[in-house]
This record gives C-alpha cells, structure tokens and sequence, in this order.
C-alpha cells in the first residue's frame, strides 16, 4: 500500500496575516486543514512567485494548489496543476487517483474510470479505489463490473482488517461534509443501498469517495 499526503476539505475562512517566505508552505497546509481555501491559495500563490522553479517540480505542492483552486472555483487550473502532478510521478498511483476525483467532479465520467485503472495498475491493494471505480461503473449502468469491483475492495479490506493493518486516509479535494452521520445508520445502509456504500467509504476514508 502507498502512503498518501495531502488534506482537502470545503468552506471558506478569514484571511490570515502572511508570514515569512519560507513558512509560507507550511501556512497553506495549515489554512487548508481549517479548511481556508482562499487563505491556502493566497499562501501557496506568494510561495510560488518566490521559487517557481522549485514549486513546478514538486507534486504535492501541485497536489495541494490544486485542491485550493478547486474549492475556489477554478477546475481549469486544478486540472492542469494536477496533470503536472501526473507527469512529474507518472509511476504514482495517487497522482491518477486524485486527478480521477476531479475528473468525476466536473462530469468527465469516462475520464474518472481512466484515471481508477491507471492507478490500480500501479497499486493493485488499493481498497479505496477499487471502491471508487464501482461507483463510477455503477453511474453508467455497468452494474455486473461494479459489483465485481466492489467484491475485490471489501475482501481487500477485510485481509487489512484480519492483520490488523490500518489504513491511512485518502485525502483528495472534496466538497463539503454533510453533518456526520451515526456509525450505526452508516453501517446498517452500507449493507443495502449503493448510497449506503458511499457513506461508508466516506465514513471510514475521511471523504476520498466519489459522488453519486
């Protein structure tokens, strides 16, 4: 299994004095862990101007200014910063993973599915997104691949489970968290219903789950 970085959220904070240059990385992750979208990306904008050569080749800062120009309206540059992600790890599953979500999230469907099977042959133990590219299948109607998928990610989690292997949270951008709901309600749905198996995996991966 691949360790992912990165925190992603949604809503909008209060603007935060800027500190020196070389914190100013530090500032937008914290920003965006309070989930401060416009904060994060007005920090990562200025880290940028200082050392654009640096900041071009480094993936996660990519990652992470992608996720603030989502959140703050702007899918073109997130897509384009996240492609760069791409090319700098192609051989990274969660360069695909992530751009997959956003893929998903501005309709190009086909794309997020791409993006899924791009990352699982990298990582092939990666529950989450075996997960994901059920749900995406299931959106257009390929229910018998779906449940094939979604069998391949609950027996994926049950062999971390019997190992007691905890897996860390994916944490690409996502839209606003409805309230949390009890475990007990999110269980009991997850056994029944495709929307059920969405709160589950949000539940359990802090929100890397795709929408329906």
């Amino acid at each position: 299994m691949q360790i992912r970085t990165t925190q992603a959220g949604a809503s909008l904070g209060f603007p935060l004095p800027m500190p020196h240059k070389s914190n100013l990385q530090d500032t937008a992750r914290a920003a965006m862990e309070r989930h401060q979208w416009e904060d994060a990306l007005r920090a990562w904008l200025d880290w940028w101007a200082d050392r654009p050569e640096e900041a071009s080749m480094d993936a996660d800062a990519l990652h992470d200014r992608a996720v603030c120009h989502f959140h703050c309206g702007d899918q073109d540059e997130a897509m384009q910063l996240l492609d760069s992600a791409v090319r700098i790890q192609p051989d990274y599953s969660y360069r695909y993973a992530s751009r997959g979500w956003l893929k998903q999230a501005t309709g190009d469907i086909h794309g997020a599915i791409e993006d899924c099977k791009k990352a699982l042959e990298l990582d092939p133990e990666d529950a989450i997104t075996w997960n994901n590219l059920g749900l995406l299948e299931e959106r257009l109607g390929y229910m018998e691949q779906a449940k094939a998928h979604f069998k391949v990610s609950d027996e994926l989690m049950g062999i971390f489970k019997e190992h007691g292997i905890e897996t860390e949270p994916q944490k690409p951008p996502t839209p606003t968290p409805s309230p949390d709901p009890t475990a007990g309600s999110i269980l009991r749905g997850a056994l029944f219903t495709s929307e059920g198996r969405q709160e589950l995996w949000q539940f359990i991966r802090n929100g890397f789950t795709f929408k329906g």
